[in-house]
């Protein structure tokens, strides 16, 4: 099985990210990760990584959005759920979300089921920064992608430092990898805004990986499910939750 990660961009100019892991025999590993730019890019970046054994594809942009303004339902739960983290409030609509939406779509048409107890190959909906939260125990998501380069540079460090430390030790285990290695030894001192970006997709498309990952080696029952398959949902690990 693959577990394919899109950090995808909600805007048909905006750069995406892409991740893929694979499971071994002691937990999962990071075979690779591509920047991504256009429409044709991401959906042929799914089609060349999917494999032949199946795959779950984790995306971390809105997929199913039928409600022409304000929010979906699992927006307002997620800040019921998560608001006291300061986690990012979204106005997720057919309007400002058409992009991811359109992908979505044509996702499905490619065979992913959008249910994720389907069998077989599916995508699923997940967000990064209450992952976060869930995953490293933070009191608030770290903040990239926005505000002054310094601090982005700072953010990323330590967001490539949990994945990097904590994740080999959680279930399941993230093992050592070329790929991950490249991600983790990358110079940010060197980069610009660009490559700073760049860098910061790819972060969260390996998170969204391990999403995919969490759910199929975990189970459904370890994980947190926020809304319905008819207005739209997001799936988050819950480590613990089979026990509670």
């Amino acid at each position: 099985m693959r577990y394919l990660g899109l950090d995808l961009a909600w805007a048909p100019r905006g750069t995406s990210a892409g991740a893929v892991m694979e499971a071994t025999d002691e937990g999962v590993r990071l075979v690779s990760t591509a920047h991504l730019r256009a429409h044709e890019d991401v959906l042929g970046w799914v089609a060349r990584n999917r494999g032949r054994s199946g795959a779950i594809l984790s995306v971390n942009a809105p997929l199913i959005v039928e409600n022409t303004g304000g929010r979906r339902p699992v927006d307002v739960d997620l800040e019921h759920h998560f608001g006291r983290y300061f986690v990012d409030e979204y106005q997720v609509n057919t309007v400002n979300a058409s992009h991811p939406r359109t992908i979505g779509r044509a996702l499905m048409r490619m065979g992913f089921e959008p249910d994720p107890q389907a069998e077989g190959d599916r995508v699923i909906e997940t967000a990064t920064q209450p992952t976060q939260i869930l995953l490293f125990g933070l009191e608030r998501p770290l903040r990239i992608k926005s505000g002054p380069i310094g601090g982005r540079k700072d953010a990323a460090n330590r967001y490539r430092e949990l994945i990097y430390g904590k994740l080999p030790f959680s279930e399941p285990p993230l093992e050592d990898s070329d790929a991950l290695e490249a991600l983790h030894e990358a110079d940010l001192g060197g980069m610009n805004g660009t490559r700073l970006g760049e860098l910061e997709e790819k972060l969260d498309a390996v998170m969204c990986a391990y999403v995919a990952a969490f759910l199929d080696l975990m189970g459904p029952e370890s994980c947190a499910f926020l809304g319905d398959l008819h207005t739209g949902y997001v799936l988050l690990p819950a480590p613990g939750a089979e026990e509670s």
